[in-house]
């Protein structure tokens, strides 16, 4: 079986900045698909945000790819993250706290962020925590990286590709300029160790798609919405009580569009 990674600082950024690709995959016989978040996206608030977005996502692959799948609890460079298997997918969540649109976080997790930790501003790093799983400490950035790399090595053992791609937002600010703080540190760690340890990669642009033409259409751009929809914004609303405003501005800023470029082994 092959195995495929697509990997975002926060639930929904597959499905908005690569759900086409997301949802092909998900429909490739033979093909394990790997999603992993590194923030809880959160947006420092204190209710059932982030844990709706999380669950927002597991639907999505669920509603794509109808599959039992299993929460379990796995420990991976000695960190425990909530992870979720079904039989050709899989989702991982490091729980980080969000780090604001600024980078510097928010008062209800104490101001930190990712990209505070990888600049060294900050010494250590700790996740949302709950009853099942405790705040995670990170002591430092190769702490995060490291997770992040142990995670993609579990993944590939037994695949039958030695490349395997890697979908993720694009580390290049040139490329991939004015995005979000927490798209940037997932890709910059990701970018330490993807080509070293022989991965592709694919590298989408994020929030800039905003300001770029459509080029989605026909049945790309249906898929993709219903990856988005039928998945992730119908949960959500689900565990709300209503569907929040951003989803449907969120899609009409970037459902329509996806840029990305590719790096080979």
């Amino acid at each position: 079986m092959h195995v495929v990674f697509h990997i975002g600082g926060h639930p929904d950024d597959a499905l908005l900045f690569k759900g086409e690709m997301l949802y092909n995959d998900l429909h490739w016989p033979d093909v394990k698909v790997v999603s992993i978040v590194t923030t809880a996206g959160d947006a420092g608030r204190i209710d059932d945000w982030w844990w709706a977005r999380e669950h927002g996502l597991v639907e999505s692959l669920r509603a794509a790819k109808p599959e039992d799948f299993t929460p379990a609890v796995v420990t991976i460079n000695g960190r425990r993250l909530r992870c979720y298997r079904a039989g050709s997918w899989r989702c991982y969540f490091l729980r980080l706290p969000d780090g604001n649109i600024d980078g510097t976080g928010f008062s209800s997790t104490g101001f930190q962020s990712l990209p505070k930790l990888r600049d060294g501003v900050i010494s250590g790093l700790d996740s949302l925590g709950t009853p099942e799983i405790p705040a995670q400490h990170y002591s430092s950035w190769a702490d995060v990286v490291q997770t992040l790399r142990a995670v993609v090595s579990a993944e590939r053992q037994g695949a039958t590709n030695p490349n395997p791609w890697v979908n993720a937002s694009d580390h290049d600010r040139s490329r991939n300029p004015g995005d979000h703080p927490d798209h940037y540190a997932t890709g910059d760690a990701l970018r330490s160790f993807l080509a070293q340890d022989g991965c592709n990669r694919a590298w989408w642009v994020s929030y800039d798609t905003a300001n770029r033409p459509a080029n989605l259409s026909g049945t790309a751009l249906a898929n993709k919405r219903a990856l988005y929809y039928n998945g992730y914004v119908q949960l959500v609303t689900r565990i709300m009580g209503r569907k929040p405003a951003e989803c449907d501005a969120e899609w009409a800023r970037w459902g329509a569009r996806d840029y990305w470029r590719e790096e080979t082994v």
